[in-house]
């Protein structure tokens, strides 16, 4: 047996394992990091406990200034750039993982496993006319050089290569992290509200074949660029809603917003990004109002909110409850006015639920690549469209063993 196969054996052995999950979202504002303990694989179900989920540490640190400065620079970037950032990104990932580690009170050589989703920079997000394909940085191996660790990476392009849009990828782990657990547990059809760069959702279901997800549209991406262009680079977000809070919404220009995206009409599966949703579209915006000021941020948060408010009454079933998570649970102006529109369903915290919100997206790579490790596929056709479930990430061996 070659010394891979003995290492991937002896951890799949093992009665659970540490598992780093690593990702930065759209806004690019920090590196999100989740310790964790797994134990078992697969998705509950009657009888079988599935995987289980220990969160032993949560950190989030800030990417280099010069690194975040051409992310948020990504318009302008060449072949060269691309390439530079796969190794810029996946050092910053190291130094953040390193950092994570130690404040869990381990060593790298506890971790069995990193799963790291890197920095989306493209995303085909359904623009017409584009070929199926998307595009992390941070690169899988240059991790595994800088940490000694085993990395499991570049989890979307397999369901993109088997026909499926390639996210969200998350609603796998969903399953995992937010499966039932004593009797008085909340009911199971539940749906979780992923407010990142791009707000998603997840409608969980007892059956696993009927567990389905999507993108709705924009989260925090229009916010935070707006934010970004009033405060002249000072501010990275709308923080506590405070700009939205100080404007009036121009309610004539969020109806015209909302009747010209043709992406919100169209059914699931979906998916989209920033090349939808990113800075023409609030230059656009802003031009339409003739200012960029607190009154424009005020109309694209209630805009945001109506884009996820219509995509639940036209695609979700009637839930109970919706969870929220990701940084838009921290902005009072968006998350208040959607637990308005989303009413009668009760809109909660991830933390309520056992899950912190702002670890979720983190743990949710720890599942995936510790599903990956026992060769398990973790994208689901139900919420992607692909034409078969895929085993999703790509190996890097540690370098005692590549």
């Amino acid at each position: 047996m070659s010394a891979i196969a003995e290492m991937l054996a002896a951890r799949t052995a093992k009665p659970s394992r540490v598992v780093v999950g690593m990702i930065s979202g759209t806004s690019a504002d920090s590196i999100d990091a989740a310790v964790c303990r797994v134990s078992g694989f697969g998705l509950p179900a009657v009888g079988r406990a599935g995987a289980r989920v220990e969160l032993l540490h949560y950190a989030e640190t800030p990417y280099p200034a010069e690194t975040r400065g051409r992310i948020l620079d990504l318009k302008n970037w060449g072949v060269r750039d691309v390439a530079e950032m796969q190794v810029r990104v996946a050092e910053a990932f190291a130094d953040a993982f390193a950092a994570t580690v130690a404040g869990a009170g381990l060593s790298p050589r506890d971790v069995d496993l990193i799963g790291s989703h890197g920095q989306t920079v493209y995303h085909h997000s359904s623009v017409p006319g584009a070929i199926g394909a998307t595009l992390q940085v941070g690169d899988g191996d240059v991790l595994a050089e800088r940490t000694g660790a085993l990395v499991i990476a570049d989890f979307r392009m397999r369901d993109v290569a088997a026909g499926g849009e390639g996210a969200p990828i998350s609603p796998f782990a969903d399953v995992v992290l937010y499966a039932p657990g004593e009797p008085d547990s909340p009911p199971a059809r539940r749906a979780v509200l992923n407010l990142g760069g791009i707000a998603n959702v997840t409608v969980l279901d007892p059956d696993p074949s009927r567990v389905f997800g999507f993108d709705t549209g924009p989260a925090n991406t229009l916010l935070d660029r707006l934010a970004r262009r009033i405060s002249g680079g000072t501010l990275a977000c709308d923080r506590d809603g405070a700009l939205a809070r100080a404007g009036r919404v121009d309610r004539a220009l969020v109806d015209r917003l909302l009747a010209e995206d043709a992406f919100l009409a169209r059914r699931p599966p979906k998916s989209t990004g920033f090349e939808m949703y990113g800075d023409e579209f609030v230059a656009r915006a802003g031009a339409l109002l003739g200012r960029f000021d607190a009154d424009l941020m005020a109309t694209l948060t209630e805009y945001t909110a109506r884009t996820v408010a219509d995509a639940f009454a036209r695609f979700v079933p009637p839930v109970a409850e919706v969870i929220g998570t990701g940084g838009g649970v921290r902005n009072p102006a968006l998350f208040d006015r959607l637990a308005e529109l989303l009413a009668p369903a009760r809109l909660l915290l991830g933390d309520d639920r056992g899950v912190p919100g702002d670890a979720r997206e983190a743990m949710a790579f720890a599942v995936l690549a510790h599903e990956a490790l026992f060769g398990l596929p973790t994208s689901l056709p139900t919420v992607t469209g692909a034409r078969r479930p895929a085993v999703l990430g790509k190996f890097c061996p540690p370098p005692s063993l590549s």
